[in-house]
């Protein structure tokens, strides 16, 4: 069992805890929020995902930053600038996907139904496979949430070997 934490804008995290409890069975996500973020310094995390710099436990920056040091995997936001000091020398595999022609996970089409991801270059998931170049239909199941949350979700998704996901 895996522990995946995801810092968020509260008014996303209903949303983005029941789209995950349908797709994960062995790992347990848990929300970070203002409330909480202490009580998280001493859980290792395999994958923590930012979705914006909006977030309130971002000015917690120093718990933040403690919590990256013991994770694997880090999904973010590229399109946010956020500011965390991570250490070159730390073995933490940084993921971004954003509108940026940098990013490694792009969306080239997005519709009213459906978002059109492209990986732009080789990705290692949990199991150390090779998820190459490609691109992928996301089909929106709200249309409450934003690109960037599906974006957000489907890497993570992704990075834990479900290839269809629907958000």
């Amino acid at each position: 069992m895996s522990f995946i934490g995801i810092i968020c804008e509260s008014k996303n995290e209903n949303y983005i805890k029941q789209i995950l409890s349908k797709n994960f069975k062995q790992e347990t996500v848990i929300v970070f929020n203002n409330e909480n973020i202490e009580n998280m310094k001493n859980i290792t995390f395999e994958t923590i995902v930012i979705t914006s710099k909006d977030s309130k436990i971002l000015y917690k920056r120093q718990i933040v930053e403690h919590i990256l040091l013991k994770a694997k995997y880090l999904i973010v936001n590229e399109d946010e600038e956020i500011n965390l000091n991570i250490d070159k020398n730390q073995k933490l595999n940084v993921i971004t996907y954003g509108f940026s022609s940098k990013s490694m996970i792009t969306a080239s089409s997005v519709k009213e139904e459906s978002v059109m991801l492209c990986i732009q270059s080789d990705i290692k998931d949990i199991k150390e496979n090779i998820i190459e170049p490609q691109e992928i239909n996301i089909q929106k199941l709200s249309k409450k949430t934003t690109t960037y949350i599906l974006m957000g979700l489907a890497t993570l998704l992704l990075m834990y070997g479900i290839n269809s996901p629907k958000l």
